[in-house]
């Protein structure tokens, strides 16, 4: 990266930092990315976020308030065209590696109401999404409220994972199912038996 780069990359990060939540160090940020509430958003240390991503916390929608809150831990990297969506919470661990296109959301539009618009209904969640430490997250996945995804884990690209994922798994598929994991004692990943 050039001088003149760095020096665009520092002026896109003033504009920002005074408004986000809060920020532990400088966050590399790319170019056309877009903050919907940035108090909502809080940072850890040497964050980078690629171009065309979207942090879309909602405080209002449909005549109700909502308190969201996002959370990216240390030494994360959010690969490009990536979107994050939350009414409750999205809390990202440390060092988790992001592809591209990769969409995390903590709620769903209503539909219960046949008389009224999907639009005009009210937001539905199964609660906050949490990722922990160390995961890689491939391309295109998408994590749907409620998921916990524990520690060191990976989904596969174009996953959809609708359902907790254990520490040192790694899933594929939509709905997004283990098929390895993590043997402490051989030292290996090992293929789970269907």
């Amino acid at each position: 990266m050039g001088l003149i780069d760095k020096i665009k990359y520092r002026l896109r990060w003033l504009s920002f930092s005074r408004k986000f939540g809060s920020a532990k160090s400088y966050v590399s940020i790319g170019e056309n990315v877009t903050f919907q509430n940035p108090d909502t958003i809080h940072f850890g240390k040497g964050v980078g976020i690629g171009k065309c991503t979207y942090f879309l916390p909602l405080k209002k929608y449909a005549g109700k308030i909502y308190t969201p809150k996002i959370t990216i831990g240390d030494g994360c990297w959010i690969g490009i065209r990536n979107s994050f969506a939350a009414i409750h919470g999205i809390e990202i661990g440390n060092n988790v590696l992001f592809a591209g296109y990769v969409h995390i959301t903590d709620h769903s539009h209503g539909y219960e109401d046949i008389e009224k618009p999907i639009a005009e209904q009210c937001l539905i969640s199964k609660g906050p999404v949490v990722i922990e430490d160390q995961c890689w997250l491939g391309f295109g996945c998408e994590i749907l409220s409620g998921v916990h995804i524990g520690k060191h884990s990976i989904v596969a690209a174009r996953s959809v994972v609708t359902k907790n994922v254990p520490a040192y798994s790694i899933v594929a598929g939509n709905p997004a199912q283990i098929v390895k994991r993590y043997n402490f004692e051989s030292k290996q990943w090992e293929r789970v038996k269907k």
